[in-house]
């Protein structure tokens, strides 16, 4: 028996990396997984093939979670399809998500804003009901970033965005306080989205990691791979996470704690 026997999973942006990855790792401990995601080709698909192959239930829905009414369709339509959800994962982001300040319009705001917190909320408000109605909790995770706690060049809008899911994250435990659903946030670091090399290691958690160049500076020597991150998920959304509530687990190789610090000197 896996840590999440026949539990209702929905990842939403699990085309490939993290949520791919989430999916996978799930499927593995007996989650039956529902695959999220704007794009609709074989890459989609071979996850939810993948996640059969292990013997749970799977399908791919078609949704673009940019929007209110699509985030909670999209809830509903897996309601609809596995009967209950028990666990959702925000995981959807734009892509790109760097953007120089004197280059960011309204239309970039609201496109990052829109996806990476809006929508965050109104799926876990909406998943939130669905759980209370089944009366068995649930297990709500966002997924933050590294830019929610370290200001990098070029990346203000999504640390912004990222920086309301860990505050949204204490404030929906609270709100929803003896329904026993947890609400919490991982905070990746640098984590490869590529896909695995061949089509026949597709079964893999795992795609092609990071070079050295960006691993070099990190305490842990090595760049993050979707599984570090799905182990975390998988913590969190078991019972073995099921005292952690209104938390962000930062998942980032030593990232956040080697990052430089300038100190005054005399000149100062």
């Amino acid at each position: 028996m896996g840590l999440l026997d026949k539990k209702n999973a929905l990842i939403t942006g699990s085309r490939k990396g993290i949520g791919r990855g989430i999916a996978l790792r799930f499927a593995s401990e007996g989650a039956n997984v529902g695959i999220n995601d704007i794009v609709n080709d074989e890459i989609s698909h071979s996850v939810v093939e993948e996640s059969k192959n292990k013997g749970v239930r799977s399908s791919f829905l078609q949704y673009d979670v940019s929007t209110v009414n699509g985030i909670e369709s999209l809830i509903d339509e897996f309601v609809n399809q596995f009967g209950s959800i028990d666990i959702l994962i925000n995981n959807a982001i734009l892509q790109p998500q760097d953007r120089n300040i004197w280059e960011v319009d309204e239309l970039f705001w609201d496109k990052v804003m829109n996806l990476s917190l809006k929508a965050y909320f109104f799926g876990a408000k909406r998943a939130a009901k669905h759980m209370i109605s089944q009366g068995n909790g649930g297990k709500i995770i966002s997924l933050a970033s590294v830019h929610a706690y370290a200001a990098m060049p070029d990346w203000t809008i999504y640390g912004v965005a990222k920086s309301g899911l860990i505050r949204m994250a204490k404030g929906l435990s609270v709100d929803l306080r003896g329904t026993g659903i947890n609400i919490n946030c991982i905070a990746p670091g640098a984590i490869s989205n590529s896909l695995p090399k061949n089509s026949s290691d597709f079964s893999s958690v795992d795609g092609i990691p990071h070079p050295d160049s960006i691993a070099k500076d990190l305490p842990t020597q090595r760049g993050g791979l979707p599984s570090d991150i799905a182990n975390a998920a998988l913590y969190l959304c078991s019972d073995l996470g099921s005292y952690v509530n209104g938390e962000t687990i930062l998942v980032d190789g030593g990232m956040i704690a080697a990052a430089p610090l300038r100190l005054p000197t005399e000149e100062d």
